[in-house]
């Protein structure tokens, strides 16, 4: 089953339509692969930052569904391309043979970078899947040319840091709040980035503020043919994935939320993951998203 998604995804034409079916966990993984460098830009400004360095960029991966708390693709990673975690058959004596994937991992309060282009020593098969972490207030950045971009994922959890528990705080103080984070972040890109740079940021893919938090509730509430009332509460994530079509690159933005929610009045509580939407942001920006 979880061989059958990774060949629709990688397949242009289902691409977006699996992406529309569940969400995509990326998780936490494989922070060893970076590699700490600096760059200054001509006006001396000097940014620290990582990437991945050309020997370490493939991994390898598969997709695998997991029914908690609901169904939802759950990227898994590995050195190897004979998996080490998934075995067929009686006795467990076939590995899996996993495809070759750029991961991109991310480090907080950091920007992480990598270019999806194959090292010279590589000799496996073409690398045509790209994923980094999963994002909860994270921006992730693309440019380049489409034949091997590079990837950028920033990290502002020290910035702006949200109010003590019990502490109210105004709309446009969060707004002002959020919009600190983007800037820093921004800043750090625009150091080391080389040209035009498409963004995903927070408001792309997570509703902070009431109109479009309940328009998000109801769109649960819709699909699962329940009251608004009864959608207790959204935690939203995003998920970032490239897909080499033919020689070139696309990336697709998928915007998540799992939702808290009762069936009836008095049955218990429930929590489920849905895909709210999806668009390609890079090179086709389908979305209105930001270019800097």
């Amino acid at each position: 089953m979880s061989e059958g998604y990774v060949k629709r995804l990688l397949n242009a034409a289902d691409t977006v339509n699996v992406l529309r079916e569940m969400p995509v966990r990326c998780n936490d993984l494989m922070k060893s692969r970076l590699t700490a460098t600096s760059r200054t830009s001509p006006g001396g400004q000097v940014q620290n930052y990582e990437h991945v360095a050309a020997g370490d960029r493939v991994s390898y991966f598969d997709l695998r569904v997991d029914n908690f708390p609901s169904a939802h693709l759950n990227l898994v990673t590995e050195d190897a391309q004979t998996s080490t975690q998934f075995r067929s058959g009686v006795i467990f004596k076939t590995a899996k043979t996993l495809r070759p994937c750029f991961y991109l991992p991310y480090r907080l309060r950091g920007t992480t970078r990598m270019q999806l282009v194959s090292p010279p020593t590589y000799q496996g098969p073409e690398v045509r899947f790209f994923a980094t972490a999963t994002i909860d207030g994270c921006s992730v950045y693309v440019e380049g040319p489409a034949t091997g971009p590079k990837v950028t994922h920033g990290n502002a959890q020290n910035i702006a840091p949200a109010p003590a528990f019990g502490v109210v705080e105004t709309d446009l103080q969060k707004a002002g709040r959020i919009q600190a984070k983007i800037a820093d972040m921004d800043a750090r890109l625009a150091i080391i980035k080389k040209g035009p740079t498409t963004v995903v940021e927070r408001g792309d893919y997570i509703e902070d503020f009431l109109p479009g938090q309940t328009a998000a509730r109801q769109q649960f509430a819709t699909a699962r043919g329940i009251p608004l009332g009864r959608v207790l509460t959204y935690q939203p994530f995003g998920a970032v994935v490239g897909v080499k079509m033919g020689t070139d690159w696309s990336f697709y933005l998928q915007k998540n939320g799992g939702f808290d929610f009762k069936m009836t009045a008095t049955s218990p509580t429930r929590t489920a993951y849905m895909v709210l939407s999806v668009h390609e942001f890079w090179p086709n920006n389908t979305g209105g998203f930001r270019v800097f």
